[in-house]
C-alpha cells in the first residue's frame, strides 16, 4: 500500500490532468491502483469488476484481430501452416472457429462461411463488456 501510495504521488507530480484523475478510496484505506487512475467522468462506477470488464474487452479485441489474420489467410492455399509464427496462429484460433465449422456447413463444399458467426459473437461479448463499465 504504500508503494501505491508513492506511486500515486510521483504520478501526480507529473501532471495536473494526472493529479486529477486519480481518485484514492478512503473506504478500503487506499487506492484500486488499476480503478485509481481513470479517464471517466465522475459519475461512472470504477470497481474491480469494471476493470477485469475492460481487460477482458481489450482481450477479445486483440483475439478478433489474430482470428482475423487467421482467416484471411486460410485464402492462400500454399501457406506453411506448421512453421511458426503461422502455427501459433493456427493453434490459437481453430478450436474456436471448429466450434462454428460444426453448426455450420461449407456452402459448395469450398466457402466457409461461419468465421462470420464467429466474429458475430466475439463482437457480441465485447459490446456486452463494453456496456458493463
Amino acid at each position: 500500500m504504500l508503494l501505491t501510495k508513492s506511486l500515486i504521488h510521483k504520478l501526480s507530480a507529473l501532471s495536473p490532468q494526472i493529479q486529477a484523475s486519480i481518485r484514492i478510496s478512503s473506504s478500503s484505506g487506499g487506492p484500486l491502483f488499476f480503478a485509481a487512475i481513470c479517464d471517466r467522468p465522475a459519475g461512472y462506477l470504477n470497481t474491480r469488476l469494471t476493470v477485469v470488464a475492460a481487460g477482458l474487452s481489450k482481450w477479445l479485441d486483440i483475439y478478433s484481430g489474430v482470428l482475423m489474420v487467421r482467416v484471411l489467410l486460410s485464402w492462400f492455399p500454399n501457406i506453411p501452416w506448421d512453421r511458426q509464427p503461422l502455427s501459433a496462429i493456427r493453434d490459437l484460433c481453430d478450436p474456436y472457429l471448429n466450434l462454428f465449422r460444426n453448426i455450420i456447413p461449407s456452402v459448395f463444399d469450398t466457402l466457409d462461411v461461419s468465421p462470420l458467426l464467429a466474429f458475430a459473437v466475439l463482437g457480441t461479448l465485447g459490446s456486452i463488456l463494453n456496456n458493463s463499465r
